[in-house]
């Protein structure tokens, strides 16, 4: 695992917490065994030298828009969701709209805020792919 630098990220910090989110998000992906397979939204709290990690239910605020449910978090602390985005694109014939899956990992350390967000890949009759995170 390593930061933005390359480097490994410190334990102790945000980017460790949401280079942990991630991983372990790209897990639950790789481990996927169906097409219909659903992302269930998580939390990520530094827990001594350790992290916990626990279930959220899929409809409460903090799992379908955590920023706007917790305002201010006292300890690093990172969500994994997925969401729908609507993507516009322009052509010769005009703009249109589409729906894309994207699993978003967002994380909260007083005022610093984290984000990244991979794209899900669904294939009929596979299992679902999660593409590579980016920083929007």
């Amino acid at each position: 695992m390593t930061g933005r630098s390359g480097a490994p990220p410190r334990t102790a910090t945000i980017e460790y917490l949401v280079e942990v989110a991630k991983d372990w998000t790209l897990a639950c992906f790789a481990a996927a065994q169906c097409s219909d397979f659903a992302f269930a939204p998580h939390r990520f709290e530094l827990n001594g030298a350790g992290v916990r990690r626990r279930a959220l239910a899929p409809e409460s605020p903090e799992a379908t828009s955590p920023f706007d449910a917790i305002r201010r978090a006292p300890t690093p602390t990172a969500w994994s969701h997925s969401t729908l985005v609507t993507l516009l694109a322009d052509s010769e014939t005009g703009t249109w709209e589409f729906e894309q899956e994207m699993v978003e990992v967002l994380a909260m350390d007083g005022e610093m805020v984290l984000s990244e967000a991979a794209a899900v890949i669904r294939i009929p009759g596979l299992a679902p792919c999660l593409g590579p995170f980016h920083c929007p």
